[in-house]
């Protein structure tokens, strides 16, 4: 099998995944008892089909309180993607330095700092918004209550500790490998050679947080006020306005499952083996 067969089926699994989404969630909403939705919109096929012409020309229709659906999505994602980005980016940064201040020189103040990060991982994220407000008086507006909300996502709710962690487990093994063993002999810097190596397994790392990290950013914009996709799908369900609930689940379901497809070509564009051993198969 080739690489490009390969990315072909990742990329028709990820649309299965959002198409299912759809039909999931969308079908509990359209027979929900009382479901405007279905007195709306005659058949759940009917709507099926014009919600996804929706997708593709850009007009979700209107939601229940009279507002663009895809204009209320866009804007909620332009305000949460940006916090979800940082906060990926911080904690896999952090990260990184932690476990390489594991080394002999660092070990000691490593190890100190292992313990503070696990110590406040383990705070849940609302907990970490209340205290950023009474005890360092964040901003209700503003690039401090963003760097706030940055920095919280980074470390609350087992998001850093789990990322220390997972890059522990990944130097281990780089360290075991024999090119590294010389480097260290002949007395080369490390870096060079850990942090190539390190690209792929700090992606599916990312990956594989992205779904807390969206349930984080819900907690998060409630707390602090930010209108992000939590918010106005907190909001949303609030009011029982559903084609915005949808359009808001498909899309974040497509941000999960993108994820994920973006490690698999991440896999095939740096690791070699991935195409020998396809190249193997599919000759064999």
């Amino acid at each position: 099998m080739s690489a490009a067969t390969l990315l072909l089926r990742r990329a028709l699994t990820f649309a299965l995944v959002v198409l299912s989404s759809s039909i999931v969630f969308g079908g509990l909403l359209w027979f929900a008892p009382g479901s405007k939705l279905a007195s709306a919109d005659g058949s759940f096929v009917g709507w099926l089909a014009r919600f996804w012409l929706g997708v593709f020309t850009g007009d979700l229709g209107e939601s229940y309180r009279g507002y663009p659906v895809s204009e209320m999505v866009w804007r909620g994602a332009g305000h949460s993607l940006p916090l979800i980005a940082g906060g990926l980016l911080l904690s896999l940064t952090v990260g990184l330095a932690l476990a390489l201040a594991a080394g002999p020189r660092l070990r000691v103040a490593g190890r100190l700092a292992r313990i503070g990060v696990h110590a406040l991982s383990l705070c849940p994220v609302f907990l970490l918004c209340y205290l950023a407000q009474v005890l360092f008086a964040v901003p209700p507006f503003g690039t401090g209550r963003a760097v706030a909300a940055v920095a919280i996502l980074a470390l609350g709710d087992g998001m850093l500790s789990d990322v220390v962690l997972g890059i522990d487990a990944e130097l281990a093994i780089l360290r075991r490998r024999d090119f590294v063993q010389s480097a260290r002999l002949r007395g080369t810097s490390l870096w060079r050679h850990y942090v190539p190596h390190l690209a792929l397994p700090l992606a599916q790392i990312a990956a594989s947080r992205m779904a807390w990290l969206i349930g984080g950013v819900l907690v998060l914009e409630w707390v602090l006020g930010i209108q992000g996709i939590g918010l106005i799908g907190y909001k949303a369900a609030g009011a029982s306005d559903f084609p915005l609930l949808v359009a808001i689940t498909v899309f974040v379901t497509a941000v999960v499952a993108g994820s994920s497809l973006l490690v698999d070509v991440l896999r095939v564009l740096v690791d070699p083996r991935v195409r020998k051993d396809r190249r193997a198969a599919g000759r064999a």
